[in-house]
């Protein structure tokens, strides 16, 4: 007989109950919901959820980062967040007087290169984490002749890997140096809204804007924009770009317009056929050496093979059930040492995938729907003969038979076949294929004939133990007899 499942069981303090004296010997725990995974592994959870009731400041997350120290930072709707894997702490960021947060305010999270945290505004207000004095200081701002009758001066902030701190828009990009702590005024060359940048190297960056896509290069504080007839005639609008290094190839996810990628080798612009033409893509991260994952508005994160362009949903939502994916709109994705995922599920909040354990299913009673475990205070369960699985609960006994993917319920307070007054039960036994007795708290025993679906009641039951042991004898008798 194979066993597909593995059960677990959390232990928690009996009820106030009355207990004969062989009771008051057994182990003084009952059950209370059961875990089956899929396949045999004992693991741990699968997902973990984060979100206010935990620490978080706002369900609306931007941005995740992990700081040199091991802490996660997450930039919500009210501020940074920091997390320590059981408690936050929160930061308000402060321009003098005035607490800075909403979107407007607080738009890009990032870490560079020496473990510093940043924080970039789209009003143009540039804040690093100090961590001797644990607060995020103003280190710049733009000028207010800069972003005077401006809703938004900057469509777009990025730190290099030189250090310097990118604040973009239409008209002008100034040029941070974190180092010398001077900034730099130069024009907009594109002419065009900036969304995103890519570095490929010390002086090299692919530049997205809401029409298209360039390459440039910025040296001695000049941006000097190189002709790519590849690149230059697509017209799109830029949300994410990644330069996967291995493969020379820069992915281009797009708002509403698919994937795209640019390899460097052939120079050879293409759109990938990746199902996702009428999906916005926020972000994109390597997962591994070969693929990458593709975080979306809407349709969950979608995993991509690098060289053949292969694309399968990796992570949706599934709310048919408990520990599952929550949410498919992920505005960001943060990839830890240990491989667990962490990503922005917008607007619920933090929701951790751990890929080190495999899935499993949690069972657990559905008011009113029949097709569920009949109670959630499990005291005993037991594989029979065929491989399905009983449950004695608080509420009557469960029956569920693996092929048919059916439950049946049997002496709980729904089934009015039966009159019994208790319905607490915590021993199962099958004494023969198909046969299975359940005993309770002074509730005597219970026969349950699973073929026909009966339950019989035993009246007699210390007689019928005593004819049992009998026939055992006398069967044991007649072996040895046979055997001489």
């Amino acid at each position: 007989m194979q066993n597909n499942f593995i059960t677990f069981v959390l232990i928690l303090n009996p009820p106030n109950v009355y207990q004969t004296p062989k009771l008051a010997n057994m182990k003084k725990h009952f059950f209370f919901f059961i875990l089956l995974l899929f396949p045999l592994l004992a693991a741990a959870q699968t997902y973990k959820y984060i979100g206010v009731e935990d620490g978080l400041s706002n369900r609306r997350v931007y941005a995740i980062q992990k700081g040199p120290k091991g802490y996660m930072w997450f930039l919500t709707h009210d501020g940074i967040d920091r997390y320590n894997g059981k408690e936050f702490k929160h930061y308000k960021l402060m321009d003098g007087e005035e607490e800075v947060n909403s979107m407007m305010s607080l738009s890009w999270l990032y870490t560079d290169a020496k473990g510093r945290l940043w924080e970039i505004g789209k009003q143009g207000r540039v804040f690093c984490y100090e961590s001797k004095h644990d607060r995020f200081q103003l280190v710049y701002k733009l000028p207010k002749s800069e972003t005077k009758d401006l809703h938004t001066p900057v469509s777009y902030g990025f730190i290099d890997d030189n250090y310097i701190v990118w604040l973009c828009n239409q008209k002008n990009i100034y040029l941070y140096d974190s180092e010398t702590e001077r900034c730099t005024t130069i024009k907009n060359e594109i002419n065009e809204s900036i969304t995103d940048i890519e570095q490929i190297d010390a002086n090299h960056y692919f530049i997205g804007t809401d029409v298209g896509i360039h390459y440039a290069e910025l040296k001695n504080n000049k941006l000097m924009l190189s002709p790519c007839n590849k690149l230059d005639t697509l017209k799109l609008q830029v949300n994410e770009l990644f330069y996967h290094k291995g493969s020379r190839k820069v992915f281009i996810g797009t708002f509403q317009r698919g994937m795209y990628v640019y390899d460097l080798k052939p120079h050879k612009a293409s759109l990938v056929k990746s199902g996702l033409a009428d999906i916005s893509i926020n972000r994109i991260i390597a997962f591994g050496d070969k693929e990458i994952l593709i975080a979306t508005d809407g349709a969950g994160i979608h995993k991509m093979n690098v060289e053949t362009y292969s694309t399968e949903p990796y992570i949706v939502a599934d709310f048919n059930r408990y520990n599952a994916m929550n949410g498919n709109t992920i505005y960001d994705i943060y990839i830890d040492e240990e491989q667990r995922i962490w990503m922005a599920n917008y607007p619920i909040g933090i929701t951790v995938r751990n890929n080190r354990y495999n899935d499993y299913k949690w069972i657990k009673h559905s008011i009113g729907n029949k097709q569920s475990l009949i109670n959630d205070q499990v005291n005993a369960i037991i594989e029979d003969e065929e491989g399905d699985l009983w449950f004695a609960t608080n509420n009557g006994i469960s029956l569920y038979e693996h092929r048919t993917k059916q439950w049946h319920s049997f002496l709980s307070v729904f089934n009015t076949d039966h009159k019994n007054q208790s319905h607490t039960f915590i021993s199962l036994c099958e004494i023969s294929p198909g046969i299975i007795w359940a005993g309770g708290y002074s509730s005597g025993i219970y026969q349950i004939n699973k073929k026909q679906y009966s339950v019989d009641f035993f009246r007699n039951f210390i007689k019928r133990l005593i004819s049992l042991q009998e026939v055992k004898e006398s069967s044991k008798e007649n072996m040895k007899k046979k055997g001489k």
